[in-house]
């Protein structure tokens, strides 16, 4: 299964250095969150995680209390869908410190020093290498990881990178459309700026795009960087047409405004129906490919709409 490099080039894409800042800017989390559609019932559901689930509580309450419970459940909902960040590669690793000849061939097994004061972040916490051949190196990811998780281990992280990772053991799981369970997985394992983070993310991301299943993410975590992911590197195609065929009008007006933010840096304002409907077929004819079986999705959806078509005349 190839990378997929769309978010990784360096001199390719002059947008890789601001796209943290894009990925967290307030109106553009606005319009992911709006895409994610958060359902408290799917949020909440119970899941297979090898732990027993509490046990449920009953209550007597008023309509007060309740209003008040369906309020702060939708809060704790918006959290539990909080989007793991999609940030560029670190680019230091591996880094040439120091080339020492007077100890080359003093010892044939690599050297590796690391600052274990606590209460430094994984992130930023010092490993360097001392080769056989006297270079002193940063750490590469695999050595940073198992350094980290042998003095800091976290839970649920593993030492040695599961094998469903292996390109061979990842296929069959996409096509099992074990979306959620690959993407919550590798979230836990690798760091966002990891190579192999980029790698099973991205690989994911493209064969829920291709299959057009974005249904699976819907109302978790992972369906807003998806969107992010499709806009920042110009793939629209799939997922507007998505959107026509399962008659989701709003989701493909807020994914055209999270593109041409992203895109463009322009903010847009729309009044009335004639105004979206134009903004509809205009990006079409503008970004998108397969411009012919796009217009004909947005004909069909105007044919079953007609009070809304009407409109637009």
């Amino acid at each position: 299964m190839p990378d997929c490099p769309d978010l990784n080039e360096q001199e390719n894409n002059p947008k890789k250095a601001e796209l943290s800042n894009m990925f967290f800017a307030e109106p553009v989390q606005d319009l992911l969150f709006k895409l994610t559609h958060v359902d408290v019932q799917k949020a909440f559901r119970k899941r297979f995680i090898g732990q027993n689930p509490d046990t449920p509580i009953y209550k007597f309450m008023t309509t007060a209390e309740v209003e008040k419970m369906q309020a702060e459940v939708k809060l704790k909902a918006k959290e539990k869908v909080q989007m793991p960040p999609i940030v560029p590669l670190r680019t230091d690793l591996g880094q040439v410190l120091e080339v020492n000849k007077d100890i080359i061939g003093f010892d044939s097994s690599k050297f590796i020093f690391t600052d274990i004061t606590f209460g430094v972040s994984d992130k930023k916490r010092i490993v360097v290498v001392r080769e056989p051949n006297g270079i002193l190196r940063k750490a590469n990811e695999d050595e940073r990881h198992a350094v980290n998780q042998i003095y800091f281990p976290q839970s649920g992280r593993e030492l040695k990178h599961p094998a469903m990772f292996d390109d061979n053991n990842l296929k069959p799981l996409l096509e099992n459309g074990d979306y959620e369970f690959i993407l919550d997985r590798a979230c836990c394992q690798f760091e966002p700026d990891d190579k192999n983070y980029h790698r099973v993310v991205f690989s994911t991301y493209k064969h829920v795009d291709e299959s057009k299943n974005y249904h699976v993410l819907e109302s978790t975590r992972h369906l807003g960087p998806l969107l992010f992911y499709l806009a920042f590197n110009k793939k629209p195609d799939n997922f507007v047409l998505y959107c026509l065929e399962t008659e989701r009008f709003d989701d493909v007006i807020w994914f055209i405004q999270l593109y041409t933010k992203l895109n463009q840096g322009l903010e847009i304002e729309l009044d009335g129906l004639k105004d979206q409907f134009k903004l509809i077929k205009d990006f079409i004819n503008t970004e998108c490919f397969d411009k012919v079986k796009l217009e004909e999705a947005l004909k069909n959806y105007t044919t079953r709409n007609s009070e809304i078509a009407s409109k637009t005349n």
